[in-house]
């Protein structure tokens, strides 16, 4: 046998076995952990009525319509609530792949998450969100002049799973419950919704939330999701606002597969800088590590976001994320687009079209959005106009030099657009102006006839929205957001067509947000932050062997209060644990 597979060999089996020997193993945990900021921020408080509205088995899934159950909604917890809490248990009884699942109410995404990658027997993960922003569905659905004319709601859960002989065999089980607060909330309970985008923008939640999903979704192999397969691929979907709608936000729900499943560290190679325009990639995974998530109205561009790289359980070291999550993994951003300065186009009593689609996608994406929309109560009909709109060309500039495997690749893009609209309705005349900065970059090396990666990628966000009448500023939100990815990998070949890889990992998510209304200001922070090393023994996309150590922090700050947690794993364990409601635990 050839020395460098002996010297692997030791690794991986006799090492282990030496240090088994020299006393007790502390065991590895079978709950899987968020390490972020809980949204039952209700301190103390119970649930009004808590309902279990599905209850499912997935075990042959691949290619199935979503699991679905009729939703009446209790007698006994009527509206107005304080806060409604998603919750989402799941278990996997053996062995089984990581996978993408969602939940819909009457084709409304609330929830898009990643399942761990379950390496024992009775791995298990609960996922809890505040839903209280999709109020106006569940509002719905206890209406009882909505139900009468329609029949009761329908929950919807996609989780597509394969336990075929030639698949692992684990078997999900899932519990979607909703627990319904009120009573008074402290302003924690409102910042708990802030991760990993910020909703706290909105003091009330809208009062209509249109699908912007597919219509086949209860029937259809897709569910709700759109899927989009390349650059050019834009979802279409017909819509039409009310008349009395004064304000609308677009809030885009997304995830990567296929050749795009690790976007973030694809190479910019020489074969897409020369090739020909239209033409298709003849080498998957080539065309660099930049994505724009956008939205067009009736074809017209309307605001887009560079997508957070969430990293998915089996990515980079399949052992840094057992027991631990990564940021975003269990609860995945969305996106959200203020369209009220658009509302001069739409408020014509006419069927428009919403655009999804993704700047230089490969196969596959797959999105779906809700239009969430507030009306004018005092009046059947608004008046609006866009009065400003500028959109220049995206600047994008790529430099790649290679030779065989070895080389490197940059992209850096950089892209400002605004967009300022009147609504005259029962408020008053209000100019709605947004502003929104983008700057990436996105720097790979390869290195010793491709053994050796390293990854470097920056995403900064500025967003401004700004509401003004006349020459009165009445509110404005800003908000900033920086995520930068860090990813060194060594690999080495090893017998039986497996690859051994050692990786390290740096991965941060910052956010500020500052919001004012007359003279009232207030502020928040967050800090989340990973750090990993470890290696693998890897056989295709499959974990043989490995270990990893992952430190997670999280750091949440407003004006009135501070939410700190430190989580650290090693080997499958939870070495460190601890959470802090004040910041003098930082000293």
């Amino acid at each position: 046998m050839n020395s460098q597979y002996l010297s692997i060999f030791f690794l991986l089996v006799l090492l282990p076995m030496l240090t088994h020997s020299e006393g007790p193993v502390p065991s590895i945990s079978l709950e899987h952990l968020d390490p972020t900021l809980p949204p039952a921020a209700l301190a103390g408080q119970i649930p009004k009525c808590s309902v279990l509205v599905l209850q499912q088995e997935f075990t042959d899934t691949t290619g199935s319509p979503p699991a679905s159950a009729n939703y009446t909604h209790p007698r006994e917890c009527p509206f107005p609530w304080t806060r409604v809490i998603l919750e989402l248990s799941v278990s996997a009884s053996d062995l089984q792949r990581d996978r993408i699942a969602a939940v819909w109410i009457d084709g409304s995404e609330i929830l898009r998450t990643t399942t761990p990658l379950p390496m024992a027997p009775g791995a298990f993960w609960t996922v809890r969100k505040d839903v209280s922003r999709y109020s106006a569905i569940l509002r719905r659905l206890g209406d009882p002049s909505y139900t009468a004319a329609r029949g009761r709601g329908i929950i919807s859960m996609m989780l597509e799973n394969s336990d075929s002989p030639t698949h692992l065999p684990g078997v999900y089980s899932a519990n979607v419950s909703l627990h319904f607060y009120r009573g008074s909330t402290t302003t924690t309970a409102a910042a708990a919704a802030a991760h990993p985008n910020t909703r706290s923008l909105y003091h009330e939640p809208a009062d209509i939330i249109l699908p912007i999903s597919n219509p086949t979704g209860y029937l259809g192999s897709n569910g709700f999701w759109f899927r989009i397969d390349n650059e050019t691929h834009i979802q279409p979907a017909p819509f039409a606002l009310p008349m009395n709608a004064y304000r609308a936000v677009l809030e885009i729900f997304v995830s990567y597969h296929g050749d795009d499943q690790f976007w973030y560290t694809n190479p910019l190679r020489n074969s897409y800088l020369h090739r020909s325009p239209g033409a298709n990639l003849s080498t998957p995974r080539a065309n660099g590590g930049f994505r724009q998530l956008y939205a067009n109205i009736d074809g017209q561009f309307a605001g887009g976001h560079i997508p957070f790289p969430v990293i998915y359980p089996r990515s980079i070291n399949p052992f840094f994320w057992s027991p631990v999550a990564a940021i975003g993994a269990f609860d995945m951003p969305s996106y959200d687009l203020d369209l009220t300065p658009f509302l001069g186009l739409l408020l014509d009593g006419r069927t428009h079209e919403i655009g999804l689609g993704v700047r230089d996608a490969q196969a596959y994406w797959l999105v779906s959005a809700n239009l969430h929309v507030w009306v004018d109560l005092w009046s059947d009909a608004v008046r609006a106009g866009l009065v400003h709109y500028y959109v220049p060309p995206l600047k994008v500039n790529r430099n790649a030099e290679w030779r065989n495997l070895d080389g490197q690749s940059e992209i850096n893009a950089e892209g400002l657009w605004q967009f300022t609209g009147w609504v005259s309705s029962s408020r008053g005349n209000i100019t709605t102006a947004v502003r929104q900065k983008i700057k990436f970059k996105s720097q790979i090396e390869v290195q010793n006839r491709g053994a050796v990666t390293q990854v470097e990628v920056n995403n900064k966000e500025r967003m401004m929205v700004e509401m003004s009448r006349g020459h009165q500023t009445l509110g404005r939100a800003q908000m900033l957001v920086e995520a930068p990815l860090q990813v060194q990998t060594t690999s080495v070949s090893a017998a039986g067509g497996s690859v051994f890889r050692k990786a390290r990992l740096f991965h941060q998510l910052l956010e500020s947000v500052v919001l004012s209304e007359g003279q009232a200001m207030t502020t928040s922070t967050l800090t989340d932050r990973q750090d990993a090393e470890g290696s693998a023994l890897m056989r295709g996309e499959e974990p043989v062997w490995g270990s990893g150590s992952t430190r997670s922090s999280y750091k949440y700050r407003d004006d009135n209060t501070c939410y700190l947690r430190a989580l650290n794993t090693a080997g499958g364990v939870i070495m460190i644990d601890t959470t802090s409601p004040s910041c003098a635990a930082e000293a």
